[in-house]
């Protein structure tokens, strides 16, 4: 088949975003840190083991060891995930020197039919090796392969003609959340070295056709009673696959299927910051909005695939902010928040009493995306077109594309002052910069367009800051009592103080008359005529106890 039948209208930059500034700069060096914090040993154990050399160290393992001990091999991937992305953007000697030593170790160990996963063949029906491990391990070498590796994308390729004439195949779907494994196919087919049977074999063994019909339907048991598979919120992943499937063959079931599940998950399925309520081993229906820790429910790994499925609708429609808008919401309130320092991610992004400490174990399929979406954040900022550039998403940058080069000074999200230059550009071109929905009166973006932009031109603004206040509803309100979650520019604020859930006793249909800025040099806010409780950005807040949706007490 042509390589593809339906076009991107944008491209997204792999090279020459620098982060200058700001809450993405901090955390894009954060995740660096965290990436210096692993042992090549632990990492290569099991390779190690597996090809009969000595295996120093000890394997990666946390409580009981699912991730690294169960999923032999996963870590490598997250690794080479977390680094790779950002070697595309800023070249670090100790990263660039560590990837090419896993990448030479995974390569000496792996069989000789390119099978690259380390465990004996008859284990790679079991558990989520076809899918999960084998999707991680894949993007990871696909992560490698674009940062400069060839031997990434060798070796990517070498285990797909593996699997794709496997015999697992005619059950893989079927196993245990089998169905995320359609993105490793997709994702090697839009690489360099994709071959069209990586194509067939993801519609000849993945696809369910009776779903996407479902999803269409805007059946919204699709999202959360999956039969034959415990239900996850994996199932996003599964339209970032169905998105490529549409690139691919151009069927129109695909691109419907993801606009359709689009739409059912911001209008039952997401909460205010942009978190998934969906993720696995609970109850669900459409509505529920979980708050307190005994659920579970934000789980960093469903941000990282609603933000690339939110990337790839935006090249697809350049034009509609309303992508973007998604993408800034959840990178700010659920990446950042989720974010521990150079320490780890945390693994769910709880609403309501405490963060959770799985931030800890640095080895959690929630480590492993968000270090790469963490690598990924230059890449949110900006896109292009063969008639100019797209400034996306708001942070002290400069970006080199190939119409021009741009810089962007702003104070975004804790402020709403943005001033951005055009260097260089050696012939005029166009511009598009997005209004986004927090700075419009009526919540709807958009892009401000201006044609004949030039070198030197200078476009600045002072977007609006104000309060919106969403009233909760769902499985956890409290008869008599209404809880209300309060959001500032981009960002989600949270009350502080004990018990949880906080309790307050202001007018929340009135923030500006019983809000003041807090003057003790850090974001947030005071309470007129309350000295026990304050509003802090949700992505500041560490171990002190919160609620995202306190109860209001009016009648005082």
């Amino acid at each position: 088949m042509t390589k593809y039948k339906a076009a991107l209208k944008a491209r997204a930059p792999m090279s020459g975003i620098e982060l200058t500034g700001g809450r993405f700069a901090r955390a894009f060096e954060n995740n660096i840190g965290f990436l210096k914090g692993f042992d090549i040993d632990r990492i290569l154990y099991w390779y190690r083991v597996h090809a009969g050399k000595r295996a120093k160290g000890a394997p990666y393992a946390d409580d009981s060891g699912h991730f690294e001990n169960n999923l032999k091999g996963q870590t490598a991937g997250e690794f080479l995930m977390g680094a790779c992305t950002t070697l595309l953007w800023k070249e670090d000697d100790a990263l660039r020197s560590m990837v090419r030593t896993i990448l030479r170790e995974m390569e000496e160990c792996r069989d000789s039919d390119g099978f690259i996963i380390p465990i004996p063949r008859e284990e790679f029906a079991t558990k989520e090796y076809p899918n999960y491990t084998r999707a991680w391990i894949t993007f990871g070498l696909l992560d490698a392969g674009f940062s400069g590796e060839q031997a990434g994308f060798r070796l990517a390729r070498d285990m797909t003609d593996w699997f794709n004439h496997s015999d697992v195949l005619p059950y893989v779907k079927d196993m245990n959340l089998g169905f995320q494994g359609i993105l490793a196919n997709t994702r090697v087919y839009t690489s360099p070295v994709g071959k069209d049977e990586d194509i067939q074999v993801a519609v000849d063994h993945y696809q369910e056709t009776w779903w996407l019909k479902q999803v269409i339907s805007g059946d919204h048991r699709a999202i959360y009673d999956h039969p034959g598979n415990h239900p996850h919120s994996t199932l996003l992943t599964t339209l970032e696959g169905y998105f490529d499937l549409y690139r691919a063959t151009g069927d129109e079931i695909y691109i419907n299927a993801v606009r359709s599940a689009l739409k059912m998950y911001e209008d039952k399925w997401q909460h205010v910051g942009g978190g998934i309520n969906m993720c696995e081993h609970d109850n669900y229906y459409p509505g529920c909005n979980w708050l307190s820790p005994s659920h579970n429910y934000n789980e960093l790994c469903s941000t990282n695939f609603w933000v690339l499925l939110n990337q790839r609708m935006h090249l697809l429609e350049p034009m509609n902010a309303h992508y973007v808008d998604e993408m800034e919401t959840s990178l700010y309130n659920v990446l950042l928040a989720a974010q521990a320092g150079t320490t780890g991610y945390h693994y769910l992004n709880y609403l309501e009493k405490h963060k959770d400490w799985r931030y800890l174990d640095r080895c959690t399929c929630c480590a492993s995306l968000g270090t790469r979406l963490a690598g990924l954040l230059p890449q949110f900022l900006y896109t292009y077109d063969s008639e100019g550039a797209f400034v996306d998403i708001f942070a002290p940058s400069r970006a080199v594309l190939p119409m021009c080069t741009l810089r962007t000074e702003t104070d975004i999200p804790d402020g709403g002052h943005v001033r951005i230059t055009v260097e260089k550009a050696e012939k005029s071109f166009t511009l598009r910069i997005r209004k986004p929905r927090w700075a419009c009166g009526d919540g709807r973006s958009h892009y401000m367009i201006y044609e004949n932009v030039f070198e030197g031109d200078v476009f600045e603004y002072d977007f609006p800051m104000s309060f919106r206040m969403t009233k909760y509803t769902g499985g956890e309100e409290i008869p008599g009592r209404d809880r209300w979650a309060m959001e500032y520019g981009p960002l989600l604020y949270a009350a502080l103080g004990a018990p949880t859930p906080v309790h307050l006793s202001w007018d929340p249909l009135e923030p500006d008359d019983h809000l003041i800025p807090a003057d003790d040099g850090k974001p947030g806010f005071f309470i007129k005529g309350d000295n026990c409780h304050e509003y802090r950005a949700y992505t500041d807040i560490g171990n002190e106890p919160f609620s995202v949706y306190p109860v209001f007490d009016t009648s005082k």
